[in-house]
């Protein structure tokens, strides 16, 4: 121990210096409670150095936050596939089979439409027609599937759709929303136009249909009229002007020109068998333009296109003007050829 008074040495032992008195400060020290403390924080003060050798640990630490990110990432599906598969073909069901629902899946394949078609075309092939009940039904499934697979589209394009396999949500894209906004106002205006279509042919028995079918038929009887005014003959499609092409389609009907006139084909089997055909062609009779319409023989369709059958029968009314006049008299050849009027009174005399 070196005093602090007098700068000599003694022992770190003794209570006070051997040359000046002077009190040992140590002495009694390392039995305190203060000084026990000191030699705890003595070795606790390299202490900071072992964050040194722990400095690749805590750099690791933030090292370990993108590490969470990115297995956070990978616990979501990819979503594209399942996007488009809803988007596309959600009306079969196949996006809710591929997410792990396939009970959900079977009821939109079943009521989204195939069903119906199958049945459709049974009907179709067989000359048979699609009952009202049948059609009105069909809509309606079509309808609630059309809702419920285009709410999939929006919750797959806002992240929320999730995979019944493996309990993971579908990443989505920032393209998705609009995607799915623009499929939505298609679907909605397709299913518009459908609605509109069945209440017209199952609820109001297509009578605004055929008058449709009605009035093209009216427009091409007045062309061809025309076209004979001017001409003196039957014309074709592109000489009377009447449509672009041979062949138009309209709705339930399509429409063809050919040698024979006006050929309006029937495209559904509502009401009437599937490719029911009638036809409209100009012929004439010594001289005139007249109409030749030819109906199915099924009454069924007749029922259907009665006014159709209203035109046939008042065309059937009119008077040929090609029929000559009873009360015109006939000229006689005479001898040298010459048409001589016939003697009309009653004692022979002429005029």
């Amino acid at each position: 121990m070196i005093c602090p008074k007098c700068k000599r040495k003694y022992e770190d032992d003794m209570p006070k210096c051997l040359w000046c008195d002077a009190p040992n400060p140590n002495y009694g020290a390392e039995d305190s409670p203060e000084n026990e403390s000191e030699p705890e924080i003595k070795p606790e003060t390299p202490k900071p150095k072992r964050p040194k050798s722990e400095t690749p640990k805590h750099e690791n630490k933030p090292a370990a936050e993108p590490a969470n990110r990115h297995s956070h990432h990978k616990s979501q599906e990819p979503g594209l596939k399942i996007f488009w598969l809803a988007l596309l073909i959600g009306f079969t069901g196949a996006h809710c089979s591929s997410s792990g629902r396939n009970l959900r899946g079977a009821l939109y394949l079943i009521f989204g439409g195939l069903t119906y078609r199958i049945i459709y075309l049974i009907l179709r092939n067989n000359g048979l027609t699609i009952p009202a009940a049948v059609g009105a039904i069909a809509f309606i499934g079509y309808a609630v599937i059309v809702f419920l697979f285009l709410k999939d589209v929006w919750k797959i394009a806002l992240g929320k759709y999730r995979n019944r396999k493996t309990g993971k949500k579908y990443e989505s894209k920032s393209w998705m929303p609009a995607l799915a906004l623009i499929f939505t106002i298609i679907h909605a205006v397709m299913l518009n136009f459908d609605g509109y279509s069945t209440y017209e042919i199952v609820w109001n028995s297509g009578e605004r249909v055929t008058a449709k079918m009605e009035l093209a038929v009216e427009d091409y009887m007045l062309a061809q009229k025309n076209y004979f005014e001017q001409t003196g003959k039957i014309g074709d499609v592109k000489e009377i002007r009447y449509m672009s092409g041979s062949v138009k389609w309209n709705g339930q009907f399509l429409y063809r020109m050919d040698g024979k006139g006006l050929e309006v084909t029937y495209m559904t089997n509502y009401h009437c068998p599937y490719n029911t055909i009638c036809q409209i062609p100009p012929v004439i009779h010594n001289g005139p333009l007249d109409w030749e319409i030819t109906l199915p023989e099924d009454s069924r369709c007749n029922e259907f296109a009665h006014q159709l059958v209203s035109l046939k029968e008042s065309l059937s009314n009119v008077p040929k003007e090609s029929e000559p006049a009873a009360s015109t008299p006939e000229l006689d050849k005479g001898v040298d050829g010459v048409g001589v009027v016939p003697d009309t009174t009653q004692h022979g005399d002429s005029l």
